[in-house]
């Protein structure tokens, strides 16, 4: 003999479930079970069975950790344990009610009058929304006058069946259907977890396998209030996910009025597959041209929403950097901004290491994961290395996930730290239209092989002298060889803040030098600069990476560099050698006893500005440079289309970083989403 069962799954809403149980006790026809589905709620099945009703079975679905609620799972345990209460008949009645819904007298007989007439539909009954104030008793005709219907949802008057079409209406706050029916259509779909897509999903399986639509015209409902946000920014990451995975089987995406919502509130991206959610990122510093070419070149394309820089802590900040030093810096800064990842590049040279210790400390105790790119394994700006290792070490422990540059520089990371860093390359560095608009017309000499090397201040990793002493050589045995030497006027005049009077002397001795003094460059300067050379030298002791040389690929401009650091890794084009002693040498890991044994860059002293150039070495590279013409793009594109394939996958891949990490980091207490 033929059953009929009430579904209830539940979590928390006590108040809602006695309600509900109240109405099922004054239903014209009983159900023969209550069945209570808990999501790791063990009060809700007693506190229903203190009131009269049909019986309660009780069936705990536990939580398994997830913070969303595993909606479809529950269901579906629900219809197994109805099937082990009595014999099961195809014929059984299954009802499916939310906890929120408080049954009509005559629900449970209209949806049975239906279930006769039409064994093949799914039953829909009309839900209609309470006021927030309180209803107060159950009584069927009160709840009427004070109910809304639903203004999208078909709402037939009593007795009338209304075949429907639109499947997507389906919802599953009331819900009918036989169990023969349940099993042809196979459940609800248990990859779809927390809030959304579930029951769309479940109608569309339904139509696929040629199950009709019905709405059962006096099968009532009634919403019992409860506070919800328009739209449910707290189901957000649910939504998409299952959106995602709805999307993927049904070609088209749900929700769509939440999702447009969402994207008003800048919370979601539109993308040419769909929607994502909008990653607010706190970039330190932002304005920097590196940081600036990591989304796709296309505006509004992202999903990576950048938080701009704040004003700076100081009000004389350099030339070319605005940002420093960091306001993002502060970790009350940390504590009192909405983001949702902090990503750290530069602007933290003066910061003692406990100092960003406390930074992570409020990182974590709101969440928000540590993402850190390692641009500098030495501060270029210094020789002495303490400061700028210690807050390596701060930073390699506490981060989240670690990006680097290049390959070399990832391999000396692991060997140090034991951290497996993400290798991204730099970006472009001149904008797209200029580079495709220089490689049209460069302002190269025909005829001649400009040579620059540029000193810009002297920084410390800079070793002017022998290096000028063989490039000058080597280019007067060059063909319309030149020495271009650009230096900054604090260096080369008298009275300047960094004046280096030996530096004066030698460009004053040597004539033939194209010296330019001037101020700092800006950025039309210094790619016109750029482009009128055919090879770039780079005269360093010592350092990581080089924004420099991107610049120079960028503009078809060759790249002489020391085989230090890790230039050769980042694609320098010649390489030249400073003595042994001065690049690298075998040192104890920091990774602890067991830790295996690495190459690294020693700690450097004021000896070192004494170290010996392998002047062999630099002939050969600025010989061959001037040998190999134009720096072309790889696969034979040109350069502004190699730079633009190349910032799509470099956006992807911090995209997918960036989830990544906030998957990876819990937040210790509300506040974020």
């Amino acid at each position: 003999m033929s059953q009929i069962y009430v579904i209830t799954t539940v979590r928390g809403r006590h108040r809602h479930l006695r309600r509900q149980r109240c109405g099922l006790a004054l239903s014209h026809t009983a159900p023969a079970a209550h069945i209570v589905v808990t999501m790791g709620d063990d009060d809700a099945a007693r506190l229903a069975a203190e009131l009269p009703g049909p019986p309660v079975h009780r069936l705990p679905v536990p939580m398994n950790g997830r913070s969303t609620l595993p909606l479809a799972a529950a269901r579906n345990r629900g219809v197994e344990a109805s099937a082990a209460l009595h014999r099961a008949e195809p014929d059984d009645l299954l009802i499916f009610l939310d906890v929120d819904c408080i049954p009509s007298p005559e629900l449970v007989d209209y949806y049975a009058r239906a279930a006769a007439q039409r064994p093949d539909d799914l039953l829909c009954g009309p839900v209609a929304y309470l006021p927030e104030n309180d209803p107060g008793w159950v009584q069927a005709q009160r709840l009427r006058e004070l109910a809304e219907p639903h203004p999208a949802r078909p709402a037939p008057a009593p007795y009338v069946l209304q075949q429907g079409q639109e499947y997507e209406l389906f919802w599953s706050l009331s819900f009918a259907l036989r169990r023969g029916l349940w099993e042809q259509i196979g459940g609800f779909d248990e990859s779809f977890t927390g809030y959304g897509a579930e029951d769309t999903d479940f109608a569309q399986r339904a139509r696929l396998r040629g199950v009709g639509l019905c709405w059962v015209g006096g099968a009532e409902a009634f919403h019992q209030h409860h506070p919800v946000s328009d739209p449910p920014v707290e189901h957000l990451e649910d939504i998409l996910v299952n959106g995602r995975r709805f999307a993927d089987s049904w070609g088209w995406w749900p929700m769509q009025g939440w999702l447009e919502a969402f994207e008003e509130l800048g919370l979601v991206h539109r993308t040419t597959d769909g929607f994502q959610s909008t990653l607010r990122v706190a970039s330190v510093p932002q304005s920097h041209v590196y940081i600036r070419h990591l989304g796709p070149p296309e505006p509004g394309e992202s999903c990576v929403l950048r938080l701009p820089d704040p004003p700076a802590r100081r009000a004389d900040t350099p030339q070319g950097a605005p940002w420093w030093p960091p306001m993002m810096l502060d970790p009350e800064w940390v504590r009192s901004t909405e983001f949702d990842v902090f990503h750290l590049h530069f602007g933290f040279d003066a910061e003692p290491p406990q100092r960003l210790a406390e930074i992570c400390d409020a990182l974590q105790d709101r969440g928000a994961p540590l993402v850190y790119t390692v641009h500098d394994l030495q501060n270029p700006h210094h020789t002495d290395t303490a400061l700028h290792t210690g807050q390596l070490d701060v930073l390699m422990s506490r981060a989240t996930r670690v990006i680097t540059l290049s390959h070399r520089a990832a391999e000396i990371i692991a060997g140090r730290w034991g951290v497996q860093a993400q290798v991204i390359p730099h970006p472009h560095v001149v904008d797209l239209p200029l580079i495709e608009g220089y490689q049209q017309t460069p302002l190269r000499r025909q005829g001649e092989f400009r040579l620059g090397v540029h000193l810009k201040s002297l920084r410390q990793n800079m070793a002017a002298i022998p290096v000028l002493n063989v490039a000058s050589a080597a280019v007067a045995q060059i063909p319309g060889g030149v020495l271009q030497v650009n230096v900054h006027h604090d260096v080369y005049d008298q009275h300047g803040a960094r004046h280096d009077s030996e530096l004066r002397a030698w460009l004053q001795k040597h004539p033939q030098v194209d010296l330019q003094v001037h101020d700092y460059f800006n950025d039309a300067e210094l790619y016109d600069y750029l482009s009128s050379l055919h090879a770039s030298l780079l005269p360093y002791r010592f350092g990581t990476h080089s924004g420099w040389l991107e610049a120079c690929h960028d503009l078809g401009t060759r790249v002489i560099a020391a085989d230090v650091g890790c230039y050769a890794s980042q694609g320098a084009d010649h390489l030249y050698q400073w003595a042994e002693n001065a690049r690298l040498s075998r040192v104890a890991p920091r990774g602890g006893a067991g830790a295996p044994e690495a190459i690294e860059e020693r700690e450097r002293s004021d000896d070192d500005a004494h170290s010996q150039l392998v002047a062999g070495s630099l002939e050969q590279a600025v010989q061959a440079a001037a040998q190999a013409g134009e720096s072309t793009a790889p696969d034979g594109i040109s350069r502004a289309e190699w730079r633009a394939q190349q910032r799509h996958q470099i956006a992807a891949a911090h995209e997918r970083i960036y989830r990544e990490a906030l998957k990876d980091s819990a937040p210790r207490s509300a506040g974020t989403r």
